[in-house]
């Protein structure tokens, strides 16, 4: 089942440079019709968010193009994402040695979904997100942030969450600690049910109900109608006064 895919990337109006960087990479396999779909939100408060950003798609999209298809011609896809996992704990490594051989820290968040037909894998590093859209909107990651986690123990409200003095602080991200845990989930799509990736620039601003209205399927039936509903949302967002770097990928099963 083939893939129609459209993204938007913005630079925060407050922002010299995007540091958000992002991959679409599809592929006919033996397994089937494959899809690497993957955002990352380079962290400028470290420096050369861009290039943490930067390294880790060029990184992943190698994986997929010269390693993926090896993998498949001896793996089950179930099989496929423990590989994926040793990649990105790779590309860590290369990040923390290019930051201490420049002196430099430098890190970024990353949110990849591996899809083959309508079966998906999703791999979180920080608190970029995958959704899945359909009747419903579900947040297929879980943000590794201090405030989630605060949420999660029931020590703030969502409302106190918004304006919460640590609402930017990630428990981790990729390219500062040597050991990170690449959180995975999966699961199975419907053909009437699409993908979307975001960093947080994207969600911080819009309701659950916002994406869920604004991004039916049902009204979504071409890649133009996708690409200016996102430019649109995207619009939307800034005239509420995000800074940030904006970028997301939709994807919708054909």
């Amino acid at each position: 089942m083939p893939f129609m895919t459209t993204y938007y990337t913005e630079k925060g109006t407050m922002k010299q440079i995007n540091q958000d960087a992002l991959m679409i990479k599809t592929a006919q396999t033996n397994q089937g019709t494959v899809g690497l779909f993957v955002v990352c939100d380079g962290m400028g408060g470290l420096g050369k968010g861009e290039v943490a950003s930067t390294m880790i798609i060029e990184g992943l999209s190698e994986w997929f193009q010269e390693t993926l298809p090896n993998l498949l011609q001896s793996y089950s896809f179930d099989e496929i994402p423990v590989h994926f996992v040793n990649k990105i704990e790779y590309l860590n490594e290369q990040l923390i040695d290019y930051g201490t051989l420049n002196q430099i820290k430098c890190g970024t968040t990353l949110t990849a979904i591996l899809v083959r037909e309508q079966q998906f894998f999703t791999f979180q590093v920080g608190d970029s997100r995958a959704y899945s859209i359909g009747q419903e909107l579900n947040q297929l990651t879980k943000d590794q942030s201090v405030v989630a986690r605060e949420l999660e123990r029931g020590t703030i409200t969502m409302e106190q969450a918004t304006t919460h003095p640590e609402r930017h602080v990630l428990l981790q991200c990729i390219g500062i600690e040597p050991v990170i845990e690449v959180a995975t989930t999966s699961g199975v799509l419907t053909e009437n049910e699409m993908i979307l990736l975001c960093t947080d620039g994207f969600y911080h601003r819009l309701t659950d109900q916002e994406m869920l209205q604004d991004l039916q399927p049902s009204l979504l039936k071409t890649k133009e109608a996708m690409q200016n509903t996102l430019a649109s949302i995207v619009n939307t967002i800034q005239n509420r006064q995000e800074t940030d770097d904006i970028t997301s990928i939709l994807i919708k099963l054909k």
